[in-house]
C-alpha cells in the first residue's frame, strides 16, 4: 500500500488508486473502508461536505481531480482542487479525486452515487456516521430510486452492511465494541464500576463500534443514545468526549 508518494501530481500514483476496469485498484483499496454515497448528476454540497470533511480529518490541503481512464492508465497529470464546495462545484462524472497521500479518495463514475474509500482517519471524517450506517442508508436510496438509477440496485448488492443492526441487547453479537458498552452498562448500574471507569470505558467502546461499522436500533439505539446524551454533560476528560462525537 502506497502512503507517501514523491509528488502530488506523479503519474504513477494514478495508476495505483485505479485499476484497468475503472474502480479501485484491489491493492490500494485492501484494509481501508468503501461505502457508496447518494449522488446526482454533479457534485451536490452534501458529497463535497464529506470530501471537506475527510481531507481535514487527514491533514490534506487540497484534493487532486483526474479522469478517471486517465488514472487508471497512469498518463493523467491530476489537477489540485480546493475540498470546497467552491472548489468542486459543477464537478460531473466520470471523475476521481483523492488525497495527495492517497488516504482518501472518491469515485463518481457515473450519475446517482460515488464510491468514498480511504484510511480509517479520511473514513472517520468523510463518513462520520459510520460505513454500515452509510451502506445501509445507501440501499434504502437505491430501492427508492430504483426506477430513474436502476443500476444502484446492483451498487447497493456490492456493498452491504456488515453488521445487521441490533435492536435489543440479547441480539448484539459477544466480542463486539457494541458488547463491551453493554458490559460497561452492567457493570456500572452493578456498582462494581466507577463513573470515571465507566466515561472512560464508553467513550473508547463507542469509538469502536463506530469504526467497526456496527449499528443500533429501536430500543437499544435509544438506550445507547440517552446514554450519550448523560456523558456529554459528564466527561472526566474532555479530550475523550471530543475525539467521540
Amino acid at each position: 500500500m502506497v502512503t507517501s508518494p514523491p509528488s502530488d501530481s506523479q503519474p504513477e500514483q494514478e495508476g495505483l488508486l485505479l485499476g484497468a476496469d475503472g474502480g479501485f485498484a484491489q491493492a490500494w483499496v485492501a484494509g481501508k473502508g468503501v461505502t457508496p454515497v447518494p449522488a446526482g448528476t454533479h457534485l451536490d454540497v452534501a458529497v463535497i461536505r464529506r470530501i471537506e470533511a475527510g481531507c481535514r480529518a487527514v491533514g490534506a490541503q487540497h484534493i487532486l481531480d483526474a479522469p478517471p481512464a486517465a488514472a487508471a492508465h497512469g498518463t493523467s497529470a491530476a489537477v489540485p482542487r480546493q475540498p470546497t464546495e467552491t472548489g468542486l462545484a459543477g464537478t460531473a462524472p466520470p471523475a476521481v479525486l483523492y488525497t495527495p497521500d492517497l488516504r482518501g479518495a472518491v469515485l463518481f463514475p457515473e450519475p446517482g452515487y460515488t464510491l468514498i474509500a480511504g484510511t480509517e482517519a479520511f473514513m472517520s471524517g468523510a463518513v462520520a456516521e459510520g460505513i454500515d450506517a452509510a451502506r445501509a442508508r445507501f440501499g434504502r436510496y437505491a430501492r427508492a430510486m430504483k426506477n430513474r438509477w436502476p443500476h444502484l440496485q446492483g451498487i447497493a448488492t456490492a456493498y452491504p452492511p456488515a453488521h445487521r443492526a441490533w435492536s435489543h441487547p440479547s441480539d448484539v453479537t459477544p466480542g463486539t465494541a457494541t458488547s463491551r458498552l453493554m458490559s460497561l452498562l452492567s457493570t456500572f448500574a452493578q456498582g462494581t464500576c466507577t463513573a470515571a471507569d465507566f466515561a472512560d470505558g464508553w467513550w473508547e467502546a463507542r469509538r469502536a463500534a463506530h469504526s467497526q461499522g456496527e449499528r443500533t436500533s429501536g430500543d437499544l439505539a435509544d438506550l445507547l443514545d440517552r446514554v450519550f446524551m448523560v456523558l456529554e454533560d459528564y466527561t472526566p476528560d474532555p479530550a475523550l468526549r471530543d475525539q467521540a462525537t
